[in-house]
């Protein structure tokens, strides 16, 4: 019995880490793409991927080829949304993430990444969160969270563009 009641605890704890990481994970990914991450990456895929004709336009590779190399973009993204909220993991705290969602649902965190768009209301806003925990960590991390970043990319756009080169060179293009 006391086995039964120890497998029960274990499945009961599992099953409650589980959820925490995942609605972390889904807050980190809202986060992320309320702040524009999301979009810049893309882009950075695109350009990727305009980069490789241009390199292999000699080859002419066909359409459905290419097709193929963009349909990577989904599973790319979502690797590296794996990375980013690891390091969103060493930095900030479930409760942090959802006051930076809270901010950037607001009128002054939509406009904070906005050119020209930030009022003198938005900035008593963005002030007063600044000044709290959250914005202090945020304050805090940002060297820390620049080089994870940078490494993420690193590591992350590196992959993406070896991954597009051999599978090209597997279906007999080469640079």
């Amino acid at each position: 019995m006391k086995k039964i009641g120890t497998l029960l605890l274990f499945v009961t704890l599992s099953t409650f880490t589980y959820a925490q990481t995942s609605t972390y994970r889904e807050d980190v990914l809202k986060c992320i793409k309320s702040n524009g991450t999301i979009n810049y990456y893309e882009d950075v895929i695109d350009q990727m991927y305009q980069m490789l004709e241009k390199q292999f336009d000699s080859e002419n590779v066909s359409e459905a080829v290419w097709e193929e190399v963009k349909s990577g973009k989904t599973g790319a993204m979502a690797k590296l949304g794996q990375l980013i909220v690891s390091a969103y993991e060493g930095h900030f705290t479930h409760k942090d993430v959802k006051n930076m969602n809270a901010l950037y649902a607001t009128q002054a965190g939509m406009n904070m990444f906005k050119i020209d768009a930030i009022t003198v209301e938005d900035k008593v806003v963005l002030d007063k969160f600044y000044k709290s925990e959250t914005g202090q960590k945020i304050i805090n991390s940002q060297k820390s969270m620049n080089a994870s970043m940078s490494k993420i990319s690193e590591l992350w756009s590196s992959e993406l563009y070896q991954g597009a080169i051999s599978f090209l060179s597997e279906k007999g293009y080469n640079l």
